[in-house]
């Protein structure tokens, strides 16, 4: 199939996600050897290719992805070689909504509705319509996480996410009858401010090799709530560019 697809000039996407943010590349197959293909890439992309050792194919014609591990890099030519071709995870690249690792540690405190448990757990990523958490694997209470389950969570950014998004609310934020505010300050004296929202427990992958679970999280986002995880998640799209650009220039540094 790939001999095909270099013969007949095809194009080809690689696709990385790299701090959450899908980073991909339209591109064609070279040339094609007895276990592996070349490639040209972008020089950010490279940077990409370096650091994650791996990247997916997407083709038109296939109903999934292609995962490939990096062999090597040639970054004169701005090029990659790959090999080790496995079908991917379905859910690699099927996210509708963009979401974004946190620059520094964030972390959720779940509550769940039915039992009034809670706990705090280190944020993974986060969008306008989800989040995702890890929980050690000692630490992970398997009757409250199955999906399904209705919780509320609250998370605490950084106050220079929405000082221009609460100034732009003249009002206080009415409480609805047995509802928690949907926004709420903590107080400039530590520089956060936190929101809070309902949803459901969507997903548990365990993660063995790292000792741990990684929680997916259907969430439900209103009025300012929503706007300062729009305005977090804007501001780190751009911080998390710059940083690869940042990447990609010392990469290409070291070969001058």
């Amino acid at each position: 199939m790939l001999e095909q697809l270099a013969r007949d000039q095809s194009e080809i996407k690689l696709l990385n996600i790299y701090k959450g943010l899908p980073i991909s590349y339209e591109t064609n197959i070279n040339s094609v050897g007895d276990f592996e293909i070349f490639v040209p890439a972008s020089r950010q992309h490279i940077a990409c290719l370096y650091y994650q050792r791996e990247t997916y194919l997407q083709v038109e014609k296939l109903p999934f992805l292609i995962r490939s591990q990096v062999t090597s890099l040639n970054l004169a030519k701005e090029a990659a070689v790959l090999a080790n071709f496995e079908v991917a995870r379905p859910d690699i690249g099927k996210r509708a909504r963009i979401r974004v690792e946190p620059g520094e540690p964030l972390i959720a405190f779940i509550q769940f509705i039915s039992s009034g448990y809670e706990l705090p757990a280190p944020l993974a990523d986060i969008s306008a319509e989800g989040a995702g958490i890890y929980l050690e694997t000692h630490l992970f209470p398997v009757r409250q996480f199955r999906p399904g389950n209705e919780i509320m969570i609250s998370i605490s950014f950084p106050d220079t996410i929405s000082q221009k998004i609460i100034k732009l609310a003249t009002k206080p934020l009415a409480e609805g009858r047995g509802t928690k505010p949907l926004l709420y300050s903590t107080g400039r004296q530590d520089g956060k401010v936190t929101i809070s929202a309902r949803g459901k427990i969507a997903s548990v992958f365990p993660e063995l090799e790292l000792n741990r679970y990684r929680v997916g999280m259907r969430l439900y986002f209103q009025n300012l709530a929503r706007m300062v995880i729009l305005q977090y998640i804007s501001q780190r799209q751009a911080e998390i560019i710059r940083d690869l650009r940042i990447l990609s220039d010392e990469l290409y540094s070291r070969t001058k």
